[in-house]
């Protein structure tokens, strides 16, 4: 099974995320891309999951641990 490498760094105020960050590589990228990818099967480790009146979102693919979501938000401390 892949490793999983996103966390959250932005999600809106109802929780959905919006941007995440590739630990493999420190790159920043929007969960629209993310899902893109995912669909094509070009981000192993997650895949994309709709639910009924709710917009496309991506999820990591399950495994023995309770928590087979995309982890939660992470706060970065800000560049200065």
């Amino acid at each position: 099974m892949p490793k999983k490498t996103l966390k959250t760094i932005k999600e809106t105020k109802t929780g959905r995320n919006v941007k995440s960050i590739d630990l493999k590589n420190l790159t920043e990228k929007q969960n629209k891309e993310l899902i893109k990818k995912a669909k094509v099967g070009n981000l192993p480790g997650y895949h994309v999951t709709k639910r009924k009146g709710q917009k496309e979102f991506l999820q990591s693919n399950p495994n023995s641990k309770k928590k087979d979501n995309l982890d939660p938000k992470i706060n970065r401390k800000s560049k200065k």
